[in-house]
């Protein structure tokens, strides 16, 4: 198939003072923005100003294939400039797909990833909001907690989506077997794909699926032909209707389709942000507003739950693969069964999670998320 897009490239300049994450998608990585660049945590908005578009668009395709988890992170969370740092308790659903997008313990995956950037808008003519001016005079270590250290001074608009084949299986020892066996690691097949007796053997029990993943970019063309879900599951030893989705989405992707031209501002979110600090933008009343009583604990506290939601999310979407299949009560009880339990899981340790972000004080954090990972066996 054709892979081939036009692109018109566009040079971005950063300000040397800069730190720039990718965005998870919370509410609160907007313009203006306080950030709190000891968590990376974005905090509430300290100051007004003008949302300033810059313009120009970037796009890119890429394969990965054997896309790790770990590595990931630095594409779609975390800091861009100097290795791994999380934007802590945010970005559930960021990072829920993180998981849908890499091969686990128990499943392989290729990926076909499709970057959009659409432009950047900055943050100009910035003043202090006036409530925060008033409560300086009175309580500048409150400002200081509320207002962070740096303001989030660029947003970038686009979209990320991952195209991806994988195969579920059973268990570790079944899914490790068939990485020593075979040795395919594109697991985009065509119907002329021809299975040899020790794939069929190693794969006899597995699901094959296609996904669709986005943050941003599901046009009403692409919603119609994932037909409002984005994932299409297959008996590895009847395979051709996953091939027939996958070639649907790429036909309309790459191969001459519309996807570029569809992706209009209604399908875009912001990819990453920019941060800047409020001395070196000049904001000496919020630079110097107060000693910070943030503790890092918080970080560690995000890193152990994010561990319990990775666990989670994968064996949600194991179960997801094989109920697909199942053909009789028998099999699916069982699944339903384990599904609902992993579900309430999730809710409870994501709850947990948006209780951090409020930054209550680590004991009633660390309470509320030991809660949340006793439910989890």
């Amino acid at each position: 198939m054709k892979k081939s897009l036009i692109f018109i490239f566009l040079l971005f300049s950063f300000h040397s003072y800069a730190n720039t994450y990718y965005s998870l998608g919370t509410d609160k990585e907007v313009l203006g923005a306080g950030f709190e660049e000891s968590l990376t945590m974005p905090l509430d908005s300290c100051l007004d100003g003008d949302w300033v578009y810059q313009g120009g668009t970037q796009g890119q395709l890429s394969y990965q294939g054997g896309y790790q988890s770990d590595t990931m992170i630095n594409t779609i969370a975390g800091s861009v400039k100097g290795g791994i740092n999380l934007v802590i308790f945010g970005g559930s659903a960021k990072f829920s797909m993180r998981r849908k997008v890499t091969k686990n313990s128990t499943s392989a995956a290729s990926v076909i990833e499709l970057n959009y950037n659409k432009g950047s808008y900055n943050f100009e003519n910035r003043r202090t909001k006036d409530d925060i001016t008033n409560q300086l005079a009175s309580d500048p270590v409150a400002v200081r907690n509320k207002c962070g250290d740096s303001f989030i001074h660029n947003v970038q608009l686009g979209s990320n989506l991952y195209v991806t084949a994988k195969i579920h299986f059973n268990s570790r020892s079944e899914y490790e077997w068939y990485q020593t066996k075979i040795k395919v690691k594109f697991l985009f097949f065509s119907k002329t794909f021809t299975k040899t007796k020790e794939f069929y053997e190693a794969t006899k029990n597995a699901v094959y699926s296609i996904q669709v993943n986005t943050d941003g970019g599901m046009t009403p063309k692409l919603a119609q032909l994932t037909q409002g879900g984005s994932t299409k599951y297959c008996k590895t030893d009847n395979m051709d209707a996953c091939i027939d989705y996958a070639e649907s989405i790429f036909n309309y992707l790459l191969d001459g389709g519309d996807y570029a031209n569809d992706l209009t501002d209604d399908y875009l979110n912001p990819i990453k942000f920019d941060t800047a600090s409020y001395e070196k933008s000049g904001h000496y009343d919020l630079a110097y507003a107060g000693v910070p009583t943030f503790s890092q604990r918080y970080r560690e506290l995000s890193e152990r739950l994010r561990v319990y939601q990775d666990f989670v999310d994968d064996e949600i979407e194991n179960i997801n693969a094989f109920l697909a299949v199942a053909e009789t009560d028998a099999q699916k009880d069982p699944l339903i069964a384990r599904l609902a339990e992993r579900q309430q899981q999730k809710t409870s340790l994501s709850d947990a999670g948006d209780y951090c972000y409020t930054l209550p004080g680590t004991t009633l954090c660390e309470q509320r998320i030991e809660a949340a990972i006793a439910t989890v066996n």
